[in-house]
């Protein structure tokens, strides 16, 4: 689940830059979607940014707890 997560977030990383280069180059001129496009890779980011971060705190504490 964790690696399909990650692999959704890198493509809407590409998808982010495409649309950004495309709006660049002229060869697109709707800078909603592309906004859009942008917020979407953002957001999966900061996700799994987040999901990673609590996965460490849990590593911490496992190493904490004493046998």
């Amino acid at each position: 689940v964790l690696l399909k997560s990650i692999e959704h977030a890198n493509q809407l990383q590409q998808d982010a830059t495409q649309a950004t280069e495309d709006l660049a180059t002229g060869q697109r001129t709707d800078v909603d979607n592309v906004l859009l496009a942008t917020q979407k890779a953002d957001t999966a980011f900061k996700l799994l940014l987040s999901v990673r971060n609590k996965v460490q705190q849990a590593v911490e504490e496992i190493k904490q707890i004493r046998v």
